[in-house]
């Protein structure tokens, strides 16, 4: 049975090799990217089984990442092919302090075309969680309707419905953001969002009291990211907050995703409130060891090792609630 069923856009990555590269000879090196696909990626590794829905090129990009899928064993039986439109990329710049800058190039491709009529070509057995973003609802009017259908689609068949905001300026203003994001929530069972997607919602400053009014909202579960600092997660029983485990980091790109993917598992093998956020925030420490935003994903028995050696510290006690 495939538990999970992520949504969106992959993209092919260009990661350049010196700071301040774009627009200059130069050498760049290509990973694999795209929000809902890393998270696919995140919940196999943690070993459970995940199946991805989306639109990919008839071009090498997109024989890629299909590659990528198969050899991590991620479903791809609603991995539809595109020979008219190419797959989406993104190229990620850097400066001295090591602050990325990135630059897409994913108007018209594939994924973005996902209609009403892909949607209902969507194959869907028994699952658990069906997992979206907001950038998958971001990159086309046809995609934001395809998200409520593909929504309702999955509800009416008994999964929960994950969500993650992730907000990309780049893509849409702050107030067609905050609009969509309320109306998804609605439907959600499962939110994750970070300071800067808590300020679109109009939440409290306090991140313990901006997950209690997210969880008012109507989820079951909510997750807020606070990058270095940790996380907050809540469910209408216990809300909880841990600092980030320290580690020698090498890229942040992709470790939203992994701790995505961690709650979802943890929800799924029914862990209580403090080891889902320890599991999530110990993987996406660990994602941050490598450059890219999968080649850093660890297994399972890593994130397993890694908790088992690792002491957390408690941030209600530590000030977040101050």
């Amino acid at each position: 049975m495939i538990e999970v069923y992520c949504w969106g856009e992959p993209l092919a990555g260009f990661y350049s090799k010196n700071p301040n590269a774009l627009g200059k000879p130069g050498e760049f090196r290509m990973t694999w990217g795209g929000d809902t696909s890393n998270v696919a990626l995140a919940v196999k590794k943690l070993g459970h089984n995940s199946g991805y829905i989306t639109k990919i090129g008839d071009d090498f990009l997109g024989q890629g990442l299909f590659k990528l899928w198969r050899q991590e064993d991620v479903d791809t039986t609603n991995v539809f092919i595109d020979k008219e439109h190419a797959t989406g990329m993104y190229f990620v710049d850097f400066n001295e302090k090591g602050e990325h800058f990135f630059y897409y190039r994913r108007k018209g491709s594939a994924a973005s075309t996902m209609n009403k009529d892909f949607c209902n070509s969507v194959r869907v057995d028994d699952g658990k969680i069906f997992h979206l973003s907001g950038i998958s609802q971001a990159i086309s009017f046809d995609c934001l309707e395809c998200s409520f259908d593909l929504v309702e689609k999955f509800k009416s068949r008994g999964f929960k419905i994950s969500y993650d905001l992730n907000y990309r300026e780049k893509l849409w203003s702050r107030k067609i953001a905050k609009n969509v994001y309320k109306t998804t929530i609605e439907f959600a069972d499962i939110v994750s969002f970070n300071e800067e997607e808590a300020r679109i919602l109009g939440l409290s400053q306090n991140p313990l009291e901006a997950v209690k009014e997210a969880l008012y909202m109507g989820p079951e579960t909510v997750a807020y990211k606070l990058g270095s600092k940790g996380a907050v997660l809540g469910t209408k029983e216990k809300v909880v907050a841990y600092s980030a485990p320290q580690i020698q980091v090498k890229d942040t790109v992709g470790a939203g995703d992994a701790f995505m993917g961690a709650v979802i598992v943890g929800i799924i093998e029914k862990m209580d409130e403090e080891e889902i956020l320890k599991f999530a925030i110990s993987t996406a420490a660990l994602t941050c060891r490598k450059t890219g935003s999968v080649e850093g994903q660890p297994r399972r028995f890593e994130v397993d090792n890694f908790i088992s050696s690792t002491d957390f510290h408690n941030l209600i006690r530590g000030g977040v609630s101050e």
